[in-house]
This record gives C-alpha cells, structure tokens and sequence, in this order.
C-alpha cells in the first residue's frame, strides 16, 4: 500500500481523534469529579469549625489561649487526620495551631474566602494553606466573637498533608485511574472496529487502483479487472463495472488507432517508394536534355522542371526518414563523435549557397578534443536540417555559428544565427512536420516542412530534446545537448 494511501488518510486523524477524545473526556470526568468531590466534602463538614467553637468553652467566651488550645487541637486531629486546625485574627494572622513551626510556610491567609464561606457561598470554596506557600485547600471556618464583636476565626483545612500523602500513595489505585483505563480500552476497540470497517470500504478502491495501473502497464491492452467484494458499497460496484467498460473502449479505440496509424505508414512507405523509380527516371531525362541541348529554345523551362523533380526527390526521401523513424525501427549505434569536426564538414556542404547569400558560416569553439556520444550519420543530418532551415531565415551578411559548449558531463551544441527571427506566435509549431514559417528570407523552394520535425525525432532517439529561443529581427537559436564522452 502506497505511503500516502486513502486508508493512512483516513486513519490517522481518527486515531487523533480518539486520543484526543479520551485525553479530552478523562480531563473533563476529572475536572467534575474534583468539582463535585469537593463540593460534597466541604458542604458534609460545613458546620465543622462551628462544632469546634460549640464544644470549646473558651472559644464560646472569646478565649483564646494557646496553652489550652493546641493540646485541644492536636487531640481532635488525632481523632481526624485529615483535618488540620487553625485559629487567625481577623486580618488572617495565625495565632494558634498545633502543627510544628518548621512546616507553617505562612503565617497569614487571605480571610475573604472566610467570609464567602460564613455567608453561605456557593461550594466548593478554598482558602490558604499555611502549609504550602502557594496551594490552597478546601476547608471550614467559623467566626469568634467575644462580647459580641467577631475577633477571629475557627479554620479548618479539609483533607490536610497527611491526606494528600495517602492520596499520592494510593493513587494508581484510584477509581479515577480505573475509569481512565476503561476510556483507553473502550476507545481502543471502537478504533480497530473503525479500522476494520474503513479497510472494508477502501479495499476494492485499492483493488481499483490496481486494475487501473496494471491496464496502463500493459500498454492499455486488456486485462482482468478484479471483481469487487460482495460487501462492497453500490456505488464502489458501479465504479468497477464502469472502468471495466471504459478499459474495452478505450482498448478498442487505441486498436483501431495503431491500426490506422500502421496503414498510413505503410502507405506513405510505400507511395514514396513508388515514386523514387519515376522520380530518378525524369531527373535522368532532364539532365541529359540539359546536356545535349545547351544552346536550345525553351531551356529555362526544363531547369524549372529540373529543380522541382529535385525538390520532390527530397520530399520523398524526407517523408520515407520520417516513416522509418515513426516506425521505431530504426537502429542507433552510438560512438564518440568529434563535433568540432563534424560540424565544419556540415558546413562545407553549405558553403557555396552561404557565399551565394554573403552569409557567414562557422564553429566555435574549432576544439578537436570535444567529443560527445552520439549516432554521428543521425547527427550530421540533425545539423544538416538545421544549418538548412537557418539559411532559409538569413538574409545578406548575416551569420550562423554553431556553438559547443561543455558543461561536467554534457556537450550543450547551439545553432546561432543572426537572421529575421521567428514570431513568438509560431515558435510553438515549428517542429510539427508539414509546417513552414510564413518569414522565410529565401522562399520555401526545397522545404517541405520536414527538416525540424526530422530532428526532433533523431534526437529522441539519443534521448535529447532540443529548444528554441528567438528574437525577431535579432536571430535564432537551436540547442540541444549530448552526453561528454571525456
């Protein structure tokens, strides 16, 4: 299954999901619990610190004495461990307790909570503890007075240190622990059943994908789809049954499309073929009436006829190349090619009509040592075609070069000339074969449209594109690139 499939896709924010739900609803029961625990244990010991004061004599007259207190306090704590007894004046100042010095962090609390309390607030409420400098717990107060004037309070921690201790200690015992455990393990089994219900679903997509892919393996022929599960949705079932159909149609489609293709190539094989014998026959007539009649009326009629029948001989060995390579017949022996060399003989052929045209033909760098891999007869007429078609755009004192130019593992090859230019409308077209730039300098006499759709197809064959890039009125540039031989 594939790193970033449907069903990974889908899993994982539900897996997410579920851990956040269970973090999400234990933080929440615990939040409650706390709230509701606490509210309980102070609204059941509210009137605590009351009692207190009830069964002290001296609390009742306003007394209050630390030699008889703190025996009292420590007494009752005794009895309760988990409360903790405290008496403050009115500004929260302790004045007794019967804890040791050394664990009192703070000697005066905040008394607002005190009087939340008294006046009946809404529970839980907490208040400083003077054990800790930071925390505060729950606990009951009641007020002092003495001649009927409040001068302190009765504060009692609820669920003191010695609580918490057992609390922490007990703690993985707690039915709190218990509940979220439960959470985990009903969570657990509601994800693996989502799983395996997903795993259903995305099951014959995947199988799907599958049919799919192996149809385009095959090059589109037909093969055998893979039959949904009988659990599979309607829906998943009416997309099988539709790939199926479309897999025989387009089968169909691209049959009857390679076959009509195969017929055209044949066809253009074979007229081309036919034509050679006439064509060399009427060239060979022309020729000789050029010879034997040199003086004769009429003549420039027969060189007309001469140069059309040699433009029609290059149609016809254009259009039996590019037949050829269309049928993916042709062979490629690759060597290491001196292109500096090459590209001077390629030139040569071009010479006579480049001083025709005062036009400047040359390579650069002349480096005899560059070298690239290439089929060097496919690679000639690749520059032939080229150094053809740039003729055709160069007017009187332009110039073409072919440019080398090697990188660590490549050998780029420019074609460069300074001529009209191709409008940027029409750079997209002119490697389609039969297509003929409308700027031509020199007419189109021996163009049949060919040469460039020729050349891509040479280069494809050494596994090379090529690119254009041109300016009107400023030049063109052809370039493709082959592997360094060095």
């Amino acid at each position: 299954m594939l790193h970033n499939s449907l069903l990974k896709q889908i899993i994982f924010p539900i897996i997410v999901l579920f851990i956040a739900m269970t973090g999400g609803l234990f933080i929440i029961y615990c939040a409650i619990n706390d709230t509701h625990t606490a509210r309980v244990e102070q609204t059941l010991h509210k009137g605590l610190a009351q009692q207190i004061i009830h069964y002290s004599d001296d609390l009742q007259q306003g007394k209050i004495s630390k030699s008889a207190l703190k025996p009292a306090f420590h007494s009752l704590m005794l009895l309760g461990p988990s409360y903790e007894i405290y008496i403050t004046d009115m500004q929260g100042e302790l004045q007794v307790y019967a804890a040791e010095p050394s664990k009192i962090k703070r000697t005066n609390i905040d008394t607002a909570p005190l009087e939340s309390f008294i006046a009946g607030n809404e529970y839980p409420l907490y208040a400083d503890n003077p054990r800790s400098p930071d925390l505060q717990k729950l606990f009951s107060a009641a007020p002092i007075f003495k001649n009927g004037q409040q001068i302190g309070y009765v504060f009692v921690i609820l669920g003191g240190d010695k609580y918490d201790s057992i609390v922490e200690t007990m703690s993985f015992d707690s039915d709190v622990y218990k509940i979220f455990f439960a959470l985990v393990l009903f969570f657990t089994l509601a994800l693996l059943l989502l799983v395996f219900i997903f795993a259903r679903i995305v099951k014959p997509i995947s199988q799907l994908d599958e049919d799919i892919t192996r149809f385009v393996s095959a090059d589109f022929s037909l093969v055998s789809a893979t039959k949904p599960d009988t659990y599979a949705a309607s829906e998943i079932v009416n997309l099988h049954t539709n790939f199926a159909s479309l897999e025989t149609k387009i089968h169909k489609q691209l049959t009857q499309i390679k076959s009509t293709e195969q017929l055209r190539r044949e066809m253009l094989s074979h007229i081309s073929h036919d034509l050679k014998t006439p064509l060399a026959s009427l060239k060979g007539y022309l020729e000789t009436w050029l010879l034997q009649y040199q003086d004769a009326c009429g003549r420039d009629f027969i060189e007309v006829a001469q140069k059309n029948a040699n433009q029609l001989q290059r149609l016809v060995e254009q259009i039996i190349e590019l037949a050829q390579l269309d049928s993916n017949t042709v062979s490629l022996y690759q060597e290491p090619v001196a292109i500096a060399e090459l590209a001077q003989d390629v030139l040569s052929k071009f010479q006579l009509q480049a001083e025709k045209q005062n036009i400047t033909l040359s390579v650069e760098p002349k480096d005899p040592s560059l070298q690239a891999v290439a089929d060097i007869a496919k690679l000639e007429r690749v520059l032939t075609n080229l150094i053809d078609n740039a003729l055709r755009h160069c007017q009187n004192g332009d110039s073409i070069t072919i440019e080398l130019q090697p990188t660590d593992n490549q050998l780029i090859i420019s074609i460069v000339d300074s001529g009209v230019g191709i409008p940027a409308e029409e750079v997209g077209h002119i490697f389609d074969a039969h297509y003929r730039a409308k700027n031509t300098v020199n007419g189109n006499l021996g163009n049949s449209g060919l040469g460039l759709a020729i050349v891509v197809k040479l280069l494809a064959l050494h596994h090379a594109k090529i690119s254009v890039s041109s300016v009107l009125s400023q030049g063109t540039t052809f370039s493709f690139s082959l592997p360094n031989s060095a």
